[in-house]
C-alpha cells in the first residue's frame, strides 16, 4: 500500500456504511505500516510479497527421485524488490511495512534469501540414450523471479493486514508524518512492475482453467524463452516445484503446484477478513460490547459466505467444467454493497455482470471467470483502503496528541547502537561550541534587534542548539568519506570548517532522515543557482574587449533578467540544479559513469546559458531593453565569444565542485540566512512569548525574509531561502517538541561549559 498527501476523503463518499467508531484507542504496539524504525514490542518485518524464511519451507521436502546437483552461484536475474518478492500465505507470519510518500523516493529493495533448490528430472525427448550424459551446469534457480509466476495472488491477507488499526498505532513513522501532512491517507500501490507481476500471476490462473498447465520455461542462461510444457511427463507436485532439463533443446522448465485451490482459499479469507473490520479490535482496543450488534452481523454474513464458497466443491466443478460462478458472485456482490463506500458500487456491479456471462448459455468464458476474481480482490484492497483512511482521519486528534510521548517510548526502546546518543551528542557538542564562538544572534521580536547566545538558560541553550544543529545538516549533510577528515582536523581559523563532522544523521532524527534530505537536495539547488547568478554577475561587467558592445550600465543587473536566467537553469536542469556539485566535477568518485556524464553535460549547457545571457546583457539587448516595434521580430541571438565561454567554464570548473572554497563560503552565506530566519520563526518557544510578540510573530511567518538578512546577491532567491526557513523551522518544532526533555535530561552540555569558562 501507498501513502498520498491529499485532502483526507469526505466521510460521505469515501468512508464505510458502517464506519469504526472512536472508541478503538490504545497506545499499544505492533506491526507498523510502512518502513519505519521498529517501535518498542515490533517484530522482525516479513511480507509475503518479500522472501523470508517461510517462504521457502515449501520447497525444504523433496520427492525421492533422481537428482542433479544444482549447487552454483547465483544467476544475474535482476533481484526482485519489495512489490516482486513473493512468499507462501501465513496468517502467523509478522507483516512486512511498505510506504511511498509523494516527496520521497521508494526505498531501497531488501535482499533476497536463497532459496532451497527444486528436484530436477532429465527429459530425453527423441535424442538417443548416448545423449544422456548429466545436463551442464546450471546457475542459482531464484524461485522469487518475477519471470516465474506467483504461486498466489498478490492480494492476501498479509498485505492487507498492514492496514490494521493495530498496525496503524504501532507505526511510529506513520504518527510522525501526521504532524506534517495533515491530508495523510491511503492509496494503492500502482506502476508498471507490479502491473506485470499482477498480470503474470492471472494469465498462469487462467492458463491452468484452460489446460492444466503450470509449466514455465528458461534457457541456460536463465532467462525466459517459449514455454516446453512437461505436464504429461511430469506429475502435478503438490507444494515442491520440480525442475525438468531437456537435452533435446537446453531449456529448463520448471512444473510448479496448481495455483487453483490456494486462490481459492486466499480469496475467501480475504474476503470474510475484509468484511469483518471490528473482529481484530474489539478485544484489544474496545469494549465488545460497544459494537457488539454489527459483530454479530458480520459473523451472520461470513457464516454465510462459507456455506455457499466451498473450495472443494469449486475445485471438483472446475475439474468438470460445472462451475456457475453467477450465483455465488451475486451474494458476493450484496455482501460487498453493504460495507462498501458508496463509490465502489458501481465496480461491484460490473464485477457481477461479469460473472453472469459466465453462467451456463452466457457467453463467458473461464477467463472471464478469472476476470470476475481479478475484479473483487481489486475492489476488497480498495475497501479495506477505505476503512484505513477513515480511520485514519477518526484517529487523527488522538495520534497527533499522544505523537510525543509514543515517539519518545520508541526511541527509548530502540535495540543496538541505534538507541544509543553517541552521534546525537557530538552534534549538539558541536553547534554549541559554534554559537559560543558567535553568541550574538539577531531576532525580530527583541527590542534591541538581537540577543546573546551566552546569556540564555540552559535549556533555552539547548532549543537554539538543536535549531542551529538541524540548519548544518541540511546545508552540510554527514558524509562517512575519509577525505572530510583533513578538513575537520585543520588548525588555521581561516580554513573552511565541515558544518558538522559526523559520520551519520543523529539518532534521534532518525525519523526525519529521508525529510532531512529533500531539505538538503533543495539546499544544494539553491546553492548552486547563487553561484551561477553571481557567475552571470561577473560575465556581465566583465571586460570583453569588443568595442562594439553597447556600454552597460554598472549600477545593477536587474532583478527581470535574474528571474529570467534562474527559471532558464532551473529548466535545463530539471530543478536538481545541485547535482552539479555532486557529479559535475571529473575528479568526483561517487556515482555510476553514466551519471556523471550526464550531470557533466548539464554543467555545460548551464554555463553556455549563463555566458548568452550575460553576452546579450552586455549589447543591450535583454528582455527589459526590448521595445514594442520589435515584439513582431525574433531577438538576436548574440553568441559568447570564445574567450568568454572558456573563462566561464573555467571558472564553474574551478569553483561548482563540492568543499570548493567559494561554494563553501556563499554555502555558509546562505546558511546563516536560513538560520536567523529559523531563529525568528522558532525561538523562543510560542508558549512563552508575550501577546504583542506572538502577534508580530504571526505577521511575520508568511512574510519574506527582511532585506537586511540578505547578503548582495540573494535578492532573487528570497523563494527558495523563505521555503527553507519555513520547513525547517517546522521539523524543529515538531523534533523539539518530543526531545527537548530527553536533551535536558542527558545534560549534553555539561563537559562543554565547563571547558568553555
Amino acid at each position: 500500500m501507498l501513502v498520498d498527501g491529499p485532502a483526507a476523503p469526505h466521510c460521505s463518499s469515501h468512508a464505510p456504511r458502517q464506519p469504526p467508531t472512536g472508541p478503538w484507542l490504545s497506545t499499544d504496539t505492533a506491526h507498523a505500516v510502512w518502513p519505519s524504525e521498529a517501535s518498542p514490542t515490533d517484530t522482525s518485518p516479513v511480507s509475503p510479497l518479500n522472501p523470508s524464511n517461510d517462504a521457502h519451507e515449501r520447497f525444504q521436502k523433496r520427492p525421492r527421485i533422481e537428482t542433479s546437483d544444482l549447487s552454483q552461484p547465483k544467476n544475474h536475474l535482476r533481484v526482485p524488490d519489495r512489490h516482486s518478492s513473493r512468499g507462501p500465505l501465513s496468517p502467523h507470519s509478522p507483516t512486512r511495512r511498505s510506504r511511498r510518500r509523494a516527496e520521497h523516493r521508494d526505498p531501497a529493495p531488501s535482499p533476497v534469501q536463497q532459496s532451497p533448490q527444486p528436484p530436477i528430472v532429465r527429459i530425453e525427448g527423441h535424442l538417443p540414450a548416448t545423449d544422456s550424459s548429466h545436463p551442464p551446469p546450471f546457475p542459482h534457480i531464484d524461485l522469487t523471479s518475477p519471470h516465474i509466476p506467483s504461486l498466489h495472488p498478490l492480494i492476501n491477507r498479509q498485505t492487507l493486514k498492514e492496514l490494521d488499526l493495530s498496525a496503524i498505532l504501532r507505526n511510529p513513522q506513520l504518527r510522525h508524518d501526521l504532524l506534517f501532512d495533515a491530508g495523510l491517507q491511503f492509496r494503492p500501490t500502482s506502476g508498471r512492475r507490479k502491473r506485470e507481476l499482477s498480470d503474470r500471476y492471472w494469465r498462469a490462473v487462467a492458463q491452468e482453467l484452460e489446460n492444466g498447465c503450470t509449466c514455465v520455461s528458461f534457457d541456460l542462461q536463465w532467462r525466459p524463452c517459449e514455454c516446453i510444457c512437461v505436464c504429461r511427463r511430469v506429475a502435478l507436485p503438490s507444494h515442491n516445484p520440480i525442475l525438468t532439463y531437456s537435452t533435446s533443446r537446453q531449456v529448463l522448465t520448471l512444473r510448479m503446484p496448481s495455483r487453483i485451490r490456494p486462490l481459492l482459499t486466499e480469496f475467501l479469507e480475504v474476503l470474510l477478513f475484509v468484511i469483518q473490520p471490528l473482529t481484530s479490535i474489539s478485544d484489544t482496543y474496545a469494549n465488545p460490547n460497544t459494537f457488539q450488534v454489527q459483530i454479530e452481523r458480520h459473523a451472520a454474513q461470513a457464516a454465510h459466505l462459507r456455506s455457499v464458497f466451498d473450495p472443494d466443491l469449486i475445485q471438483q466443478e472446475l475439474q468438470h467444467d460445472l462451475f456457475d460462478p453467477s450465483g455465488l458472485f451475486i451474494v458476493i456482490g450484496q455482501t460487498l454493497k453493504s460495507h462498501c463506500a458508496p463509490m465502489r458500487d458501481r465496480a461491484v456491479d460490473t464485477m457481477v455482470e461479469v460473472a453472469k456471462t459466465c453462467a451456463p448459455g452466457g457467453s463467458g468464458s473461464k477467463a472471464d471467470a478469472v476476470k470476475a476474481v481479478r475484479m473483487c480482490l481489486d475492489i476488497l484492497e480498495l475497501m479495506k483502503l477505505d476503512i484505513a483512511n477513515h480511520q485514519l482521519q477518526t484517529l487523527r486528534p488522538f495520534l497527533i496528541d499522544s505523537s510525543g510521548q509514543y515517539e519518545l517510548k520508541a526511541f527509548k526502546g530502540r535495540k543496538g547502537s541505534s538507541s544509543s546518543l553517541d552521534v546525537t551528542r557530538e552534534w549538539m557538542k558541536s553547534s554549541h561550541r559554534q554559537l559560543l564562538a558567535s553568541p550574538t544572534l539577531t531576532h525580530p521580536s527583541f527590542p534591541s534587534g538581537s540577543f546573546d547566545y551566552g546569556s540564555l538558560s540552559q535549556t533555552q541553550k539547548t532549543y537554539v542548539s538543536v535549531l542551529k544543529g538541524l540548519t548544518d545538516l541540511v546545508f552540510n549533510p554527514p558524509s562517512p568519506a575519509p577525505s572530510s577528515a583533513p578538513q575537520s582536523s585543520s588548525g588555521s581559523p581561516a580554513a573552511p570548517q565541515p558544518m558538522c563532522p559526523l559520520p551519520s544523521y543523529p539518532e534521534t532524527t532518525y525519523l526525519d532522515s529521508q525529510r532531512l534530505l529533500v531539505l538538503a537536495a533543495d539546499a544544494a539547488d539553491t546553492a548552486a543557482m547563487y553561484m551561477f547568478l553571481l557567475l552571470y554577475r561577473q560575465l556581465v561587467f566583465s571586460d570583453t574587449g569588443d568595442s562594439s558592445s553597447t556600454p552597460r550600465d554598472h549600477s545593477r543587473v536587474s532583478d527581470a533578467e535574474l528571474l529570467k536566467l534562474k527559471k532558464e537553469l532551473r529548466d535545463i536542469s530539471s530543478s536538481h540544479l545541485g547535482h552539479c556539485f555532486k557529479y559535475g566535477s571529473a575528479e568526483q568518485p561517487s556515482g555510476s559513469d553514466a551519471e556523471k556524464e550526464k550531470w557533466s553535460k548539464i554543467k555545460q549547457d548551464v554555463v553556455l546559458q549563463v555566458a548568452l545571457r550575460a553576452k546579450e546583457a552586455q549589447a543591450g539587448t535583454s528582455s527589459r531593453t526590448t521595445t514594442p516595434s520589435a515584439a513582431s521580430h525574433p531577438p538576436r541571438t548574440h553568441a559568447p565569444d570564445e574567450r568568454v565561454l572558456k573563462l566561464a567554464e573555467r571558472w564553474s570548473d574551478t569553483h561548482v565542485r563540492p568543499n570548493s572554497t567559494l561554494s563553501t563560503m556563499l554555502k555558509n552565506k546562505i546558511r546563516d540566512v536560513v538560520f536567523n530566519q529559523v531563529i525568528s520563526l522558532t525561538f523562543p518557544p510560542r508558549d512563552s512569548l508575550p501577546a504583542h510578540i506572538k502577534a508580530a510573530e504571526a505577521g511575520a511567518s508568511s512574510a519574506p525574509p527582511s532585506p537586511a538578512l540578505l547578503a548582495s546577491g540573494m535578492e532573487p532567491l528570497a523563494d527558495e531561502l523563505r521555503s527553507l526557513a519555513e520547513r525547517l523551522s517546522r521539523l524543529a518544532h515538531i523534533h523539539l517538541g518530543v526531545y527537548l526533555p530527553l536533551y535536558e535530561q542527558e545534560d549534553i552540555f555539561s563537559d562543554v561549559t565547563i571547558a568553555s569558562l
